[in-house]
């Protein structure tokens, strides 16, 4: 694999108090960025924060007054097991998100990234 350099321009204040926290939580600027490149390669989307940043929209609830993708597929899936008579579980012991985290975490590990 070969590498790449890229280049971005940010305020030095910025710059300076982000690469304080990066290295406070033990990794460098380097490492931020490519997992952030890998999750949108494997997730096909940014982490949702990051996308309300982006938006300036800090508040998760306050979209368009749409469900969620995530409530959509529940309420989908809670009348496909209403329609083949099955019992729906009543708790799921892991949530979409999660989910979705292991899925991105076992494809990285398919493509030797993790």
């Amino acid at each position: 694999m070969s590498a790449v350099q890229m280049n971005i321009r940010m305020d030095s204040a910025l710059k300076a108090s982000g690469n304080a926290v990066i290295a406070k939580l033990g990794y460098t600027p380097s490492q931020v960025v490519r997992a952030l490149w890998e999750f949108a390669t494997v997730q096909g989307t940014l982490p949702p924060a990051l996308t309300h940043l982006l938006r300036d929209d800090r508040d998760a609830s306050a979209t368009d007054g749409t469900p969620d993708r995530a409530s959509e597929g529940a309420a989908l899936v809670s009348s496909f097991y209403r329609q083949v008579g099955i019992e729906e579980p009543a708790d799921s012991p892991i949530d979409y998100d999660e989910l979705r985290q292991l899925a991105a975490a076992e494809q990285l590990e398919k493509w030797r990234l993790a």
